[in-house]
């Protein structure tokens, strides 16, 4: 007999939750409690809904609801999840049951899920026979690059290109070294990031974000801040997250004199090193352009020379090899299409491309 859960707060509920997130091949860091813990700091209401069968959880969704300023209205947003067994139809019914009726209940105008999935046309006809339409504003980046790391260091570093390598070399006869952070490092730590998105042109999100995400992480040693120095000086940084056997590198940034120094080849290197030391089997590097996976999964050549949006972070990051991975991207189920629609056109007009800044859009 099938029954549906909730809330998971007790700290053996927690350990529940966990569990059944860490056996799942679906699962994802951001489906932890710990994940949970940091978004709600942050101003998010976590909800957590289980399907369990014969005293055993087997589908389930971490459900992220911020209040919209002003109205009485929230959006929803389920990061890299559900996690279900898409082949079992009755339990994928139960579980978006609960889940709209949770979102529901708590007057969500909408529902953004990104499932940890692989992009898959199967997949994406399934999403849209539940009432899901695909969506272009995505929270987590949709494709991203796998280095496998089980064969050690010798292998890997024999699979990346001949140039990576001659820089983390270069970075070294520098005299630039890489050293572990700790939570008093943050604000160096987000120097470096304000610098880098000023000159990438990319948004950052505010100090306490970061200091947030190392509270909630650091007691299960599942985050590990990386600084690189040069004469004592902080010219790059990574914050690197574990999950299972998987190590992913979500922030990170390079100073002037960093870059001049090419302080970033050294300092990836280094994150690959210790992952490996952690027992990683697998290195998350965390985003490439959308049209990148495209191709792949087209099976046409990723050409070597593409400018402009991310394609400098793509260039950058294939030079530690590595296998390109895409996801099916966002979905959207509406529950007030009105106000989804004053979203939808405030989107494109400020160029706004995730649900949390957009949250924080209306929040100025």
């Amino acid at each position: 007999m099938n029954r549906t859960l909730g809330v998971f707060s007790s700290e053996s509920g927690r350990e529940r939750w966990n569990a059944f997130v860490r056996n799942s091949s679906m699962g994802h860091l951001m489906q932890t409690c710990e994940w949970g813990d940091f978004k709600a700091a942050l101003g998010w209401t976590v909800h957590r809904i289980a399907i369990e069968r014969e005293g055993e959880l087997v589908a389930g969704a971490q459900m992220l609801l911020r209040p919209l300023p002003v109205l009485p209205l929230t959006v929803a947003y389920i990061p890299k999840g559900p996690i279900v067994d898409l082949g079992d139809g009755a339990i994928v019914e139960m579980l978006l049951s609960a889940i709209h009726q949770m979102a529901r209940s708590q007057r969500a105008i909408m529902l953004k899920i990104e499932p940890n999935l692989l992009d898959d046309d199967r997949v994406h006809d399934l999403l849209t026979r539940c009432g899901f339409h695909h969506s272009v504003h995505t929270n987590q980046p949709r494709s991203t690059l796998i280095v496998d790391l089980s064969s050690g260091e010798h292998a890997v570093l024999a699979n990346m290109r001949r140039k990576t390598r001659k820089l983390i070399r270069r970075a070294t006869r520098e005299g630039v070294e890489v050293v572990g952070g700790e939570g008093q490092d943050i604000d160096d730590f987000y120097r470096i990031l304000e610098f880098t998105g000023e000159v990438k042109d990319f948004p950052i999100h505010d100090k306490a974000f970061y200091r947030q995400a190392w509270k909630a992480f650091w007691p299960s040693g599942s985050i590990h801040l990386l600084l690189a120095k040069y004469q004592r000086e902080t010219v790059a940084g990574k914050m690197i997250f574990v999950f299972r056997d998987r190590s992913m590198h979500f922030w990170g940034g390079t100073s002037d004199s960093g870059r001049d120094m090419y302080a970033s080849y050294l300092l990836q290197w280094e994150a690959i090193r210790w992952a490996m030391r952690r027992g990683c089997t697998h290195c998350d590097l965390w985003g490439i352009p959308d049209e990148i996976g495209d191709m792949v999964k087209r099976g046409q050549d990723v050409p070597k020379d593409g400018r402009g949006g991310l394609w400098g972070v793509y260039n950058f990051k294939r030079g530690f090899g590595g296998k390109v991975e895409s996801y099916v991207g966002a979905y959207d189920y509406v529950y007030n299409p009105a106000l989804y629609s004053v979203i939808q056109l405030f989107s494109r007009l400020s160029s706004v491309d995730t649900l949390s800044r957009l949250v924080e859009q209306f929040e100025r």
